[in-house]
C-alpha cells in the first residue's frame, strides 16, 4: 500500500538531497522542517485592508476566494519563524499596525519547507515568504515573483490544449503581497504569499494517489529497510519500458511542449513532479508544480507571442537556463537518480538504455533545439549577483539526455 502524499513528502526523502554540496542545508528550525515529527504547526494570519495590498488571481474557486479575500480585507499569511526572526521588518511592522490578528491556520510542511499544506476540507497549499536559506539561497516571496506565478498559471490554464493528456499541473490561484514601501529601490522587496490549488488541472473523475518524484528512490525515515517505491510500481512489468513510457517520455514531452508553446522552462526535478496513480496504481499523468519558471523571450519573440502581461521576473534572452532546467534539474538531479535506482536491481540494464531513447525523442519532437539550447551543460556557479542569487557557469560537459 502506497502512503499518503503528506507522508511521502515528508518522510520518503532520505538520501535524495545529494545533488549539490548545498542541497541538504536548511536554516529552518527543526519544528518547521518537513522531517519534523510534529504533524502540523500554526501559521500566523492577519486581516489586512485590501487598499494596502497587491492582489492577483487566476480563476480560484469561490471557496478559496472567500477564505482569503473579502470585500474590504484579505488574509495575509506569515510563517511563524519569519514573524519571530524578522520582527523589525518594515512590512511586518506595517501589517501589525494596519491589520488585525486572524485565526491561525494549521499547516503541514512539504518537502520544499516554505510550501505548506493547509488542513482543510478544500485541498490547497500556501507558498509563503521564508527569507532563510534553504539549499543555495533564501526563499523570498517578493511581489514580482508572486505576480509572475499567477501570470504563468493563467497562461498554462488557457493553453492546456497544447499539452498531451498525460500533462497536469497545480494552479497558483491567488497571490497577495504588501504594496511597496520603497518604490525608489532598485528592486521591490515587498513580499507576500501564493495560494495553490491542490486539485490537479485539468480535473478528472475518480480518486487518485500522488507520489513525489523523489519518493520513487528515496528512503523511508522510519523504515530504512523498505525497498524503493519505484520497484513496487514496476512490479512484474518490464522496468525499462515502464520508466520510459510512464516517467521519462512524458516529462520530456511536457518540457518541450511548454517551451515551444510559451517559452516557459519547467523545472521537472524530483520535488516538482508528482506521479498521479489510479486505483490500480497505474500512472495516469505527470502533475507539474511550482510555476516560478524561467521565461525565454527569444522563443516568445520567434513565435510572436504576446508578453505585455508578464513582468520582468525570470525573463531571459539566453540559453543557459534552458540547460540548467533540462540537463541538470531534470536530467542530472532526477533522471540519473531513477536510473541509478533501476541499475541497483536490474543488472541487465545500462545508462545508455534509458538515455538513448530519450535523446531520440528529444530530437524528433524538437528538431530546432540547437537554436535555443547551448552545446554544453550549464549550471549554477559559486559566484553571486548583487541580490545573492548564483550566477551560471559552463561545465564543459556534453548533455546526457539530449543530442
Amino acid at each position: 500500500m502506497i502512503s499518503s502524499l503528506f507522508y511521502l513528502e515528508r518522510y520518503r526523502n532520505e538520501g535524495t538531497r545529494t545533488y549539490s554540496r548545498h542541497s541538504d542545508y536548511s536554516e529552518a528550525e527543526l519544528r518547521y522542517r518537513p522531517d519534523s515529527e510534529e504533524e502540523t504547526f500554526p501559521l500566523s494570519v492577519f486581516n489586512v485592508p485590501r487598499i494596502c495590498l497587491n492582489i492577483y488571481t487566476a480563476n480560484p474557486s469561490e471557496e478559496l476566494r472567500s477564505r482569503y479575500l473579502d470585500t474590504e480585507h484579505a488574509r495575509f499569511c506569515i510563517h511563524p519563524q519569519v514573524l519571530e526572526g524578522f520582527a523589525d521588518d518594515p512590512y511586518i511592522e506595517e501589517i501589525k499596525q494596519k491589520g488585525g490578528v486572524a485565526p491561525s491556520l494549521q499547516v503541514i510542511p512539504s518537502s520544499s519547507t516554505r510550501t505548506l499544506y493547509v488542513k482543510s476540507d478544500i485541498p490547497h497549499a500556501l507558498k509563503v515568504h521564508f527569507p532563510y536559506r534553504i539549499s543555495r539561497y533564501g526563499r523570498k516571496m517578493r511581489d514580482e515573483v508572486i505576480e509572475q506565478a499567477i501570470n504563468v498559471s493563467l497562461d498554462l490554464e488557457k493553453g492546456i490544449d497544447y499539452f498531451d493528456d498525460e500533462f497536469a499541473f497545480l494552479r497558483e490561484v491567488i497571490g497577495v503581497s504588501y504594496k511597496d514601501l520603497d518604490p525608489e529601490a532598485e528592486r521591490g522587496e515587498n513580499w507576500g504569499y501564493l495560494v495553490r490549488d491542490m486539485a490537479p488541472f485539468p480535473s478528472i473523475d475518480g480518486d487518485r494517489n500522488y507520489i513525489p518524484g523523489f519518493a520513487l528512490y528515496g528512503g523511508d525515515a522510519f523504515d530504512p529497510e523498505q525497498s524503493p517505491l519505484l520497484y513496487e510500481l514496476i512490479g512484474t512489468q518490464k522496468p525499462l519500458s515502464f520508466v520510459l513510457e510512464n516517467l521519462m517520455f512524458p516529462i520530456i514531452r511536457h518540457w518541450i511542449q511548454s517551451y515551444k508553446t510559451f517559452g516557459f522552462m519547467l523545472e521537472p526535478h524530483g520535488q516538482n513532479v508528482l506521479l498521479e496513480l489510479n486505483g490500480d496504481n497505474s500512472v495516469t499523468r505527470i502533475v507539474h508544480r511550482d510555476l516560478s519558471v524561467g521565461i525565454d523571450m527569444r522563443r516568445r519573440a520567434d513565435i510572436g507571442l504576446y508578453s505585455e502581461h508578464l513582468n520582468s521576473y525570470n525573463k531571459m534572452d539566453y540559453g543557459e537556463f534552458c540547460s540548467i532546467s533540462y540537463d541538470m534539474f531534470m536530467g542530472s538531479h532526477f533522471f540519473d537518480r531513477v536510473v541509478d535506482c533501476c541499475l541497483q536491481k536490474y543488472s541487465n540494464l545500462s545508462e545508455a538504455d534509458f538515455r538513448e531513447p530519450c535523446k531520440e525523442l528529444f530530437a524528433d519532437i524538437f528538431p530546432e533545439h540547437e537554436a535555443y539550447l547551448p552545446e554544453e551543460v550549464h549550471y549554477f556557479s559559486e559566484k553571486r549577483d548583487q541580490f545573492n542569487k548564483p550566477l551560471y557557469k559552463n561545465t564543459g560537459q556534453k548533455p546526457a539526455w539530449r543530442p
